[in-house]
């Protein structure tokens, strides 16, 4: 049916139907643990930060205590898959360097840099896949998870379910984008990155509110998302080079490729802030608002098409 809210649906009824499909779709890809691949494992960590960006959009509608509870079993769930992703990303960010070509940087020591990597990726490969427990302990995981929101009433479907918590993100996103600006570190952009991811899986869902609008926003800041990202990943590496954690023996080669990862990083900066400016220039309040006005037409709209079904029935 798609991570997307339906008219025709409650809050409730879309949040159970969206988070049953998620568990449901992890467990596909866990229950076969001699067939399932790296994709496979990417394809259940986006599950899982799907749904927390689910129970995020209605945190204020849920007990305190049971909105961390759960937000904590799928953060660790998520945790167990971060070693195998972060391997398989740092050798993509070596090849997105290699490719630009830095100056003073052999293709030798490329070679010898993702040799190392490698290594990195086949061990925490064969930790995950061939551990006796691993993938049975999060197929079991997903087994047990309730594939219900609980504690949720199923009569709400105003907007105000989700305003303070779509304008809490976007205010911290813009609050996160402020401290950027003063103190550019790798930390500062990831927590940026952060709110913007869960704003754009917050605009996916309500898509359907008004789709060429909203279609545009979810775009915009999936876009964004992905620069930071980048970003992120050429400070990273930077850092496992920085601290020897990958070896560079020469002092000056060292230089040379630290060099070219911060032209990376610079080079997506000036990508970075035009865009995250415009994207975050609205109050919170403003932002919140115009999704609102487009909910309850939205809504409005739907119950008159409704009513002329069965008229016509």
């Amino acid at each position: 049916m798609g991570y997307i809210f339906k008219p025709q649906e409650s809050i409730a009824e879309n949040m159970n139907r969206i988070l049953a499909e998620e568990v449901t779709g992890a467990l596909v890809a866990l229950e076969k643990p001699g067939e399932i691949t790296g994709e496979g494992i990417h394809s259940v960590r986006k599950r899982i930060k799907k749904i927390r960006a689910l129970f995020r959009l209605v945190r204020s509608e849920l007990k305190e205590k049971e909105f961390k509870r759960t937000n904590a079993f799928y953060r660790s769930l998520g945790q167990q898959l971060s070693s195998l992703r972060d391997a398989t990303v740092m050798i993509k960010t070596l090849d997105k360097l290699r490719e630009a070509k830095p100056t003073n940087v052999s293709p030798k020591l490329f070679t010898t840099l993702h040799e190392a990597l490698l290594v990195e990726q086949k061990q925490a490969a064969n930790a995950f896949f061939n551990g006796p427990t691993q993938i049975g302990h999060l197929a079991n995981a997903f087994r047990n998870a309730s594939p219900h929101v609980t504690g949720f009433s199923k009569c709400y479907n105003g907007f105000r379910v989700m305003a303070p918590n779509l304008k809490k993100t976007y205010r911290r996103a813009r609050q996160a984008l402020k401290v950027v600006r003063h103190k550019p570190s790798i930390d500062h952009f990831h927590e940026l990155r952060k709110e913007v991811k869960t704003i754009w899986y917050h605009t996916r869902l309500l898509q359907p509110i008004w789709p060429d609008l909203v279609k545009a926003y979810e775009h915009e800041f999936d876009r964004l998302g992905e620069l930071l990202g980048d970003d992120h990943d050429f400070g990273v590496l930077a850092q496992k080079i920085e601290s020897d954690q990958l070896l560079v023996p020469r002092r000056q080669t060292k230089e040379a490729i630290l060099q070219g990862l911060q032209a990376q990083r610079t080079q997506l900066q000036t990508q970075i802030y035009p865009l995250a400016n415009r994207l975050l220039a609205e109050k919170a309040n403003e932002f919140v608002k115009r999704f609102q006005r487009h909910w309850k037409i939205w809504q409005s709209e739907a119950r008159s098409e409704t009513i002329n079904q069965r008229q016509t029935a």
